[in-house]
């Protein structure tokens, strides 16, 4: 089993902003897939994926799955569907521990609206409904490959959150202090 801590979750649940203050928390290198992609392909995610396609665009972020370093202890933030491609869970569970960012649909929903609709939700009748119900088969695949799932309060600051589950992650024997 790998050292990495790999943040999984829907659309906008602040899976780089926990990622980052977790990684500042342990002082370990924060990578965030989205990111690594769009500086491979030179193209934002949303130009990757409407230019390539669906199929494409996760052949190769399985490749990039696949290249990063189990034995690197780091914290990685994974783009939302990256655990639809079944054969991304033994690549990641190889790398380390899956840690599902859960919030509700309406608070990742407003995230969302503040930078834009992707084309998937912006081209439907019901923006909101599509995002519920494409979350909603995301959560069954999440709690069934996840080590743990940790949900950040709305109240707290990010370093809040991360001090918050780097404490559960130590009660749980998932990392040392």
């Amino acid at each position: 089993m790998g050292k990495a801590l790999i943040f999984c979750g829907i659309k906008h649940c602040g899976k780089s902003t926990l990622g980052k203050a977790v990684s500042e928390q342990l002082a370990l290198p924060f990578r965030d897939t989205d990111e690594m992609l769009e500086e491979r392909f030179h193209l934002t995610v949303r130009e990757l994926f409407k230019s390539v396609g669906e199929e494409e665009f996760r052949r190769r972020e399985s490749e990039l799955l696949s290249s990063l370093e189990a034995e690197t202890p780091q914290v990685i933030s994974l783009g939302g569907g990256a655990l639809l491609k079944a054969e991304n869970v033994p690549i990641l569970k190889k790398l380390g521990k899956i840690i599902w960012c859960d919030v509700d649909d309406r608070t990742a929903f407003a995230r969302i609206i503040k930078k834009g609709l992707p084309p998937f939700l912006a081209e439907t009748a019901d923006p909101f409904a599509t995002f519920q119900n494409s979350n909603q088969s995301r959560r069954a695949i999440f709690g069934a490959v996840c080590s743990l799932r940790f949900e950040p309060q709305k109240t707290n600051s990010p370093a809040e959150n991360a001090k918050k589950l780097c404490e559960l992650l130590f009660e749980k024997g998932m990392i040392e202090k």
